[in-house]
């Protein structure tokens, strides 16, 4: 097994133990879960940051997400559409926080980036969300005369709400919920009576 292949083995058993376990993770549990021992770990990466930083590489890759949101079927009702797609984006997005909150727990903080590094971290987070947001409209253009919005800004709505809804990670499991049925209903039907 090639380095490149052995990293993937690495963060694919770190990304199921931050969903299962979230993070305080340890190495020797990475390692268990890959099936190597925890120096292999070290040999593919410089340390748990390091991988912390690979998974969440993984996990904001724009195509895993677009690749679900491809699988929606178009033929369908545009509440399960809809409903399907918060559930699709919600999953993604919880997912991406627990990554996210694990890092911020395990790393030191660290100076902002600036200059070209930030450029590239700005470049690559705008081409992910449009790929995302671009997934969304597909989903539902099949409707689009239906909507009081532009198709555009239905797609920017529907992400802004259930983005947020996502990024804490399931910090906020203690709150009260707010079902996939009552999110399609409100993006759908607003508040009013």
């Amino acid at each position: 097994m090639n380095v490149e292949e052995r990293r993937a083995m690495i963060v694919r058993a770190a990304l199921r133990l931050l969903a299962e376990e979230g993070p305080n993770v340890t190495t020797l549990q990475i390692a268990r879960a890959a099936g190597i021992s925890e120096p292999t770990i070290f040999r593919a990466f410089a340390d748990k940051n390091e991988v912390l930083l690979a998974c969440l590489d993984e996990v904001t890759k724009p195509e895993n997400l677009a690749i679900e949101l491809e699988a929606i079927a178009l033929e369908a009702d545009l509440e399960v559409r809809l409903a399907t797609l918060i559930d699709v984006v919600r999953a993604h997005s919880e997912k991406t926080g627990k990554v996210l909150n694990a890092i911020r727990l395990a790393a030191p903080p660290e100076p902002r980036a600036t200059g070209k590094h930030a450029e590239m971290i700005g470049q690559r987070w705008m081409k992910s969300y449009a790929a995302v947001h671009a997934g969304v409209q597909s989903v539902l253009k099949p409707d689009e005369d239906r909507l009081r919005l532009p198709l555009a800004d239905m797609a920017t709505l529907v992400l802004t709400i259930v983005f947020a809804m996502g990024r804490a990670g399931g910090l906020n499991a203690a709150l009260p919920n707010v079902s996939t049925k009552q999110l399609a209903d409100l993006i759908l039907h607003g508040v009013m009576k």
